[in-house]
């Protein structure tokens, strides 16, 4: 089983030492909060291994994640349906959950994905996801789209 690790800087020598190869990514858990969330973190590496562009990625990205949250948390705002408009409270107090961090390697589209969301009550048992999908290019937030499953929508 993999060991969950703390949001910290990263280097070569952590990820080979800390992280499981799983095909041709580097896979960990991430903790990022005081209440032991976390988020799965695939460095894509493909067959040359891990790049100082890895490294350099992945840390830009915790240093400015709380930016991004904050980013993302007003876009989700911005999409709420009339049905989840008459939950805005409820859901504006809802903890944004980061569910996956993917870091790419000479992908000209990105450089990082978040994939994050809030989940909410509908009809008082069933529960409803507001999925966010984040794609990140030298350290600026590139595309920001709702999904309705945000997990599927990123293995593609």
């Amino acid at each position: 089983m993999n060991k969950k690790h703390k949001l910290e800087t990263l280097t070569t020598e952590k990820i080979k030492r800390n992280f499981m190869l799983i095909n041709s990514s580097y896979f960990s858990e991430i903790i990022y909060d005081g209440n032991n969330r976390f988020f799965d973190l695939y460095l894509n590496v493909g067959t040359k291994g891990i790049s100082e562009n890895h490294i350099k990625t992945y840390n830009e990205l915790i240093d400015n994640l709380n930016e991004y949250l904050t980013k993302i948390s007003a876009y989700i705002k911005s999409t709420y349906t009339n049905s989840e408009k008459k939950k805005a409270p409820e859901l504006n107090n809802e903890n944004l959950n980061i569910e996956v961090v993917q870091i790419t390697e000479n992908n000209k589209k990105f450089d990082a994905v978040i994939v994050c969301g809030k989940e909410y009550k509908k009809l008082g048992i069933f529960k409803k996801n507001i999925g966010i999908r984040t794609e990140i290019k030298d350290g600026r937030i590139i595309t920001m789209e709702r999904k309705t499953d945000t997990l599927k929508e990123n293995l593609k």
